[in-house]
């Protein structure tokens, strides 16, 4: 499961997008008992009130799209006693908010919280663990467009509140937002994880030896 995990991170973000990431996720899952794999399109999305991930790939040209992979190993439960929520930007330029070009090609590796979520799902459907999972994958580019979405716009989010967009080098948060309306409504489970290459900051916070960790 890890080498799954550090596959995908190392995959080229012309090989790897949210199109054939989504057709990966399918085909790994097959076949693999108690799993099922759903894959939500944009127009799905749009349906949902999801605007906040689909304004972030409103400037590719990479259609976006959210993973939801559900493993049921408990046979006395229906419910999801865990979540797994995944950052999925297969590559991350800024958008409008363009990053500085020296090193952008590591923005490749902004999908690895989505690759480490889908590896932990992998191990645990794999190995048959007691627990049911419910892990979700949104899967975007964040490109600059003449369609990309500007300092100033302001979406809606699946909840129903209103987010004003400063830098749309912001959009991490965009994305899981809606992920965790989507699994606090939909889902329900009693502990709900997210994984996400969100920030710079917590680099120059800790630096490279220690994780940051935020409770609620």
């Amino acid at each position: 499961s890890m080498q799954i995990s550090r596959d995908l991170g190392n995959c080229p973000p012309n090989d790897l997008y949210p199109e054939s990431y989504a057709n990966y996720i399918k085909h790994l899952f097959t076949n693999i008992e108690n799993v099922t794999v759903e894959i939500l399109d944009e127009d799905k999305m749009k349906a949902l009130g999801m605007n906040c991930l689909l304004g972030v790939g409103q400037g590719s040209a990479r259609a976006s799209q959210t993973a939801i992979i559900k493993y049921k190993g408990d046979k006395t439960s229906d419910d999801f006693k865990l979540s797994l929520v995944g950052k999925g930007v297969c590559f991350d330029s800024g958008g409008i908010s363009l990053k500085p070009s020296g090193n952008m090609d590591q923005m490749k590796y902004d999908m690895c919280g989505s690759s480490a979520v889908i590896g932990a799902t992998y191990a645990a459907a794999t190995t048959k663990a007691n627990i049911n999972i419910a892990t979700l994958v949104g899967l975007v580019e964040n490109m600059p467009d003449g369609n990309a979405q500007r300092p100033g716009d302001i979406v809606k989010s699946m909840s129903g509140k209103t987010v004003e967009i400063l830098n749309t080098d912001a959009e991490g948060r965009l994305v899981l937002i809606d992920l965790f309306e989507y699994v606090a409504k939909h889902i329900k489970p009693k502990y709900m994880i997210n994984l996400a290459t969100l920030t710079g900051a917590i680099g120059v916070a800790l630096g490279s030896t220690y994780a940051g960790r935020s409770e609620e």
